[in-house]
């Protein structure tokens, strides 16, 4: 695992609870998909992008499946996971979608690519009322 940190948690644009709870899902989802690599990697990276004016949490890691919809995957209940209680499989991202939905300042990104599956969490100033 990979950690880069370059910005100032205690000026996060967002509640600090709900970076929190993103940031464990997002790690969470990144080991279990690693760990079923041969080459298990992770990078996490928060940094600030002062061109565009916003924070960034970058979490991407090697995968095997390569077929995930990257859309799909936030829905309720929805997972790849081959388990045999899926009681509490396929909430993580949903939530997350949750949060994303309540707070203009935020966006999410989604890539993959042969080698890394990559989510980007962009934080805009809160735009005050």
């Amino acid at each position: 695992m990979n950690l880069e940190v370059f910005l100032d948690l205690s000026t996060l644009n967002m509640k600090i609870y709900e970076f929190t709870r993103i940031l464990g899902i997002l790690l969470d989802n990144a080991i279990e998909a690693a760990e079923q690599c041969r080459e298990k990697e992770i990078h996490v990276i928060l940094r600030k992008d002062p061109k565009v004016n916003r924070q960034l949490l970058i979490v991407e890691n090697t995968y095997t499946n390569k077929d995930v919809d990257t859309e799909k995957i936030f829905e309720k209940g929805y997972t790849s996971k081959e388990t045999e209680d899926k009681k509490k499989h396929g909430l993580g991202l949903w939530e997350v979608r949750k949060i994303l939905r309540k707070n203009d300042n935020l966006n999410l990104f989604t890539h993959k690519d042969s080698e890394f599956f990559k989510q980007q969490l962009e934080i805009y100033p809160n735009i005050a009322s």
